[in-house]
């Protein structure tokens, strides 16, 4: 396998994606599935818990029925940006519990075994490069920081190239800015998020139409979450969170922006 250092793909390649919840495909690596998937490459996706926590009542239902939920909003938003084929590193073994530790949470998994995990999914996809999100999480949820390492692991003992996404600070400081616009006041945001600066960028363009792309697959996980005028989604979005934040930053930097780094 050719060593790449920087994230490219076309007709006859295939990437693996690696995501600790559903919607992290969105916010994290939309833009080159969106880019890849229309170049002609195999985009496959592995999510390690079941976004459980982040599906609406999920307070008053099972674990099961959560992620049962919230499996058709994964499909609809893999569709729309052109992901081949999706599935669970391991269904039901890590549970998305909005960073609480418990027994079965991802939070509390041993990195040892999540890497093993996902090593199992790189030899049977055999990807030419693994997109999995910085050592930062790009949000500093701590789930996210367990497979940023556990997926870099498996790509490294699996001689995978591997690319991290991430955010630098000034796209942090232009989305809270943003948001300040419509929100004087409001803390917006879980405070983890602060951004990185690379010493090893790997350069990625993507199209315009990938952004477009982007912010209609998130719109599956909520109404109008991607594609809303801002001042419209603070007014009827509940919430006030990484999400939210997330969406002013690429409202402030472009939605077909993606910046990568190369994990060595």
């Amino acid at each position: 396998m050719k060593w790449q250092t920087k994230p490219r793909a076309g007709r006859g390649d295939t990437v693996l994606v690696v995501t600790a919840h559903p919607d992290d495909e969105v916010y994290a690596h939309g833009a080159a599935i969106a880019t890849f998937s229309e170049c002609g490459a195999r985009v496959v996706l592995r999510i390690a818990s079941g976004g459980e926590a982040a599906e609406p009542g999920s307070a008053n239902m099972s674990t099961e029925e959560a992620r049962r939920r919230r499996a058709p909003r994964l499909t609809a938003s893999c569709a729309t940006l052109g992901v081949d084929s999706w599935d669970w590193i391991d269904e039901g073994r890590w549970i998305d519990t909005g960073s609480r530790r418990t027994r079965d949470s991802l939070t509390s998994a041993n990195p040892g075994d999540l890497a093993d995990a996902i090593a199992s999914h790189i030899r049977d996809v055999s990807p030419d490069i693994v997109l999995t999100v910085a050592s930062d999480g790009l949000t500093g949820h701590p789930d996210h920081i367990l497979v940023h390492h556990a997926a870099v692991s498996a790509a490294h003992a699996c001689r995978t190239p591997v690319f991290a996404s991430y955010l630098l600070p000034d796209d942090i400081t232009r989305g809270h800015a943003l948001l300040a616009g419509f929100l004087p006041g409001v803390t917006v945001g879980s405070g983890r998020m602060t951004g990185l600066t690379p010493v090893k960028r790997a350069p990625f363009e993507a199209p315009p139409q990938a952004g477009a792309i982007r912010r209609t697959a998130l719109d599956h996980y909520a109404p109008g979450l991607g594609t809303l005028p801002l001042g419209e989604l603070v007014a009827s979005h509940p919430g006030r969170g990484d999400g939210l934040l997330l969406r002013a930053v690429y409202d402030a930097v472009g939605w077909h922006v993606e910046r990568y780094t190369a994990v060595t």
